[in-house]
């Protein structure tokens, strides 16, 4: 029976901002409630959503048809797929932005899965390398999976509620899960992987690829586990593909080889699999996959800094997504040392914030570069996402607290049990026993002690290079009262020799400040009680391993 043109058709539901319907508290940025309100239907209705995404700067390449891919995501709700090999038992804030791309099409209704390589990882993506991956244990790589897919599916979960208070409907968000690929490849037998998709690769093509014809002319050569990996993570695309219905892969910008090698892969075996329903499920009435189900994929691009250095590295270490690694003050403070000429791309990728908004904010923080408006607001956004609101906003007033200082706010805590565990609480506060901080020969002891360098020589480095400062006391005059405060100033250390004398203790305080951004300030306590911190005074070393 044909529709009548006459069919009443149902009216979508007029947008409400939940922040202004039920609450009067702040917005978890400081942004216009009114241009929040009037900017987050717009884009959270797009009508082009690939239109909107390479806006943003997430697209670097498409793999497949674009034409096709577009008119699909504004057709029906597609499922993508991005995953990870739990190398380290963290992400790193690298590791967000294909992990973006996929939070923001689940905010426009599509469907997604977040795979967690827990047994790819026992080969070793060789992509990008001239080396082997060094092996671990099989115990460190099943905790380290553990870990990955824990902290995955905890992200996932404040991304959903940071979105509802952006004012995104839970109701018309795409269904995610997390999962590990060794659900399937731990029980896939080499005959069965072979049979079913070893006769549908090249061995020509396979050999003509970048990351084999590089590290077999430039590198240490290319082991047999590793020529293969494309194959199995091809294998979990088919897996996906045919259980789950995943049609496209999301990667970073040096795996688009691997996803064309995984397109090429599912297109054939969808073709020959010898069961006779799959392949119905799959085939046009020619015995072709039907172009509506073509598999594709997406790269996101490489991010570096207007420096040249990789995106989430600090003077080459990775910059953790877990707080026993990288302190959420110590991420926040990398965020905030973003240069003037990334940040609004930062905003742009790793926030939800329209796009409006982010321009409003440029033209603000380009009135006053020095305020840094615009780092305070990427770095407090990154942090709501990676660990919560709560945490976000305590970060950010301890990071404010820290700009143009005065002695007042630094003063020593009192001895009350709340204030000791707010001390406590505070990634920028240590204390350290008078014999460990007098009596140390150097700044590069303390330096390690407070988790400021990884080892006493690489503390001898730091000064030596100059990036190292201690605080001293100046006095000003308040003009909104008159009275005379002391401000604190930072005095480059310049002999790496040099020991702490009680002349540069503050109020019973040492304070110390790497570069621009890390700062530990460092309590002064008597031998007896050396113990109450240590395991601050541990994890902060540890964090910097």
């Amino acid at each position: 029976m044909s529709r009548s043109l006459f069919t009443p058709f149902r009216r979508k539901p007029p947008y409400i901002c939940p922040q202004c319907l039920h609450t009067r508290k702040p917005l978890p940025s400081p942004i216009p409630r009114r241009a929040f309100h009037l900017s987050s239907p717009r884009e959270q209705q797009s009508s082009n959503l690939l239109a909107l995404l390479e806006t943003r700067g997430f697209i670097h390449q498409i793999a497949g048809d674009r034409h096709l891919l577009s008119t699909l995501l504004s057709r029906r709700k597609l499922r993508f797929y991005a995953g990870v090999d739990p190398t380290a038992p963290s992400l790193h804030l690298g590791h967000l932005l294909p992990l973006m791309l996929l939070f923001w099409l689940t905010l426009h209704g599509h469907q997604a899965v977040s795979l967690v390589g827990g047994a790819t990882a026992r080969v070793g993506d060789p992509s990008g390398r001239l080396t082997a991956r060094v092996q671990t244990a099989a115990h460190v790589r099943t905790s380290d999976a553990k870990a990955m897919f824990a902290q995955t599916e905890a992200l996932w979960r404040n991304v959903r509620e940071c979105a509802a208070r952006r004012g995104w409907r839970e109701e018309e968000m795409g269904a995610y899960e997390v999962l590990d690929n060794g659900r399937w490849l731990d029980e896939l037998g080499i005959l069965d992987f072979l049979q079913t998709m070893g006769n549908g690769m090249r061995l020509g093509a396979m050999l003509g690829r970048d990351t084999v014809r590089n590290k077999m002319e430039k590198g240490d050569g290319m082991s047999f586990a590793e020529f293969t990996y494309p194959l199995l993570q091809a294998w979990d695309w088919w897996h996906m593909y045919n259980t789950l219905g995943v049609q496209v892969q999301i990667g970073g910008s040096d795996q688009y080889g691997n996803i064309v090698a995984g397109m090429d892969a599912v297109r054939y075996i969808a073709q020959t699999h010898q069961d006779a329903d799959t392949r119905a499920r799959w085939l046009d009435g020619e015995g072709r996959l039907n172009e509506d189900l073509a598999p594709m994929g997406l790269t996101v691009p490489l991010l570096t800094t207007a420096s040249g250095e990789k995106f989430g590295k600090s003077a080459g270490n990775a910059i953790w997504l877990d707080p026993r690694l990288t302190s959420p003050f110590d991420l926040y403070g990398f965020l905030l040392r973003s240069s003037d000429a990334d940040v609004e791309r930062y905003l742009n990728l790793f926030t939800f914030l329209p796009t409006d908004i982010i321009a409003s904010t440029m033209s603000a923080h380009n009135l006053d570069p020095g305020k840094r408006k615009a780092q305070h607001l990427l770095a407090s956004e990154v942090l709501e996402l990676v660990h919560g609101r709560d945490e976000a906003l305590k970060t950010r007033a301890q990071h404010e607290a820290l700009r143009n200082p005065t002695l007042a706010s630094f003063s020593s805590p009192s001895s009350s049990d709340a204030s000791q565990a707010e001390t406590s609480s505070n990634e920028a506060w240590i204390r350290l026993p008078q014999s460990l901080l007098l009596g140390a020969p150097s700044y590069a002891h303390v330096l390690f002690h407070a988790g400021l360098a990884p080892s006493k020589s690489e503390g001898a480095r730091m000064i030596a290079k100059g990036g190292v400062y201690v605080a001293s006391s100046e006095a000003y005059a308040n003009v909104d009262n008159g009275e005379r405060q002391q401000e604190v100033v930072w005095t480059q250390i310049k002999d790496a020799k040099a020991a702490v004398v009680d002349t540069a203790l503050l109020n019973g305080l040492l304070m110390l400040r790497l570069g621009k951004w890390k700062v530990r300030v460092i309590q002064m306590v008597p031998d007896d009680q050396q113990g109450v911190d240590a395991g601050v005074a541990s994890s902060a070393r540890t964090a910097q391993g």
